[in-house]
């Protein structure tokens, strides 16, 4: 008999995972900060040209697609890193931003994305969920400052506006240039 104190979710690498942006950071994205917005338009452009026009995760192919920021954070230093770009579908963005998708009445259809993509119960996808939900209320309680791969900003320059924002400040569009 399994023990149900223990998760059912392995360390197995999951195709699809909820990645809530801590709320200090809402609202900070290249798609809002790069300007003009041809700008975001040329990097987004690029980025679905690369992918074929199809969702990276589940190769779906119907518009909307999405170019996803993927974001690593240093929790110890309290920086996000911008580190690339992932195409994904509609329904793939929802299960990304699922709290998003839980406020707009979204949320099952998200939960259920994660169970189809990942080949997993409701359960586990649930599990993921309360995972990434405490996180994201462990990330909430800091501030943070931005950072960009090398790699992103030799392709994408204008990703520079990135640069050093920091949410300590009461005005987040102040940066100082850091690269990391």
């Amino acid at each position: 008999m399994r023990n149900l104190s223990k998760p059912l979710l392995t360390r197995r690498r999951m195709k699809l995972t909820p990645e809530m942006v801590p709320e200090p950071l809402w609202g900070i994205s290249a798609c809002r900060r790069v300007r003009p917005q041809s700008l975001w338009r040329s990097i987004r452009s690029c980025e679905i040209d690369r992918a074929g026009h199809r969702c990276e995760v589940c190769e779906e192919t119907t518009p909307p697609l999405y170019c996803h920021e993927q974001w690593h954070y240093d929790d110890r230093k309290a920086r996000a890193t911008l580190i690339g770009f992932r195409v994904i579908c509609q329904d793939c963005n929802y299960a990304v931003h699922i709290g998003l998708a839980y406020n707009r009445g979204k949320g099952p259809e998200a939960l259920a994305q994660l169970t189809r993509v990942n080949s997993i119960s409701d359960l586990e996808a649930n599990q993921m969920v309360e995972r990434a939900t405490a996180t994201w209320e462990k990330r909430s309680r800091k501030n943070w400052r931005l950072s960009v791969s090398p790699r992103l900003l030799r392709a994408f320059p204008q990703l520079r506006v990135l640069l050093g924002v920091d949410t300590r400040s009461n005005d987040s569009s102040i940066c100082s240039i850091e690269i990391s």
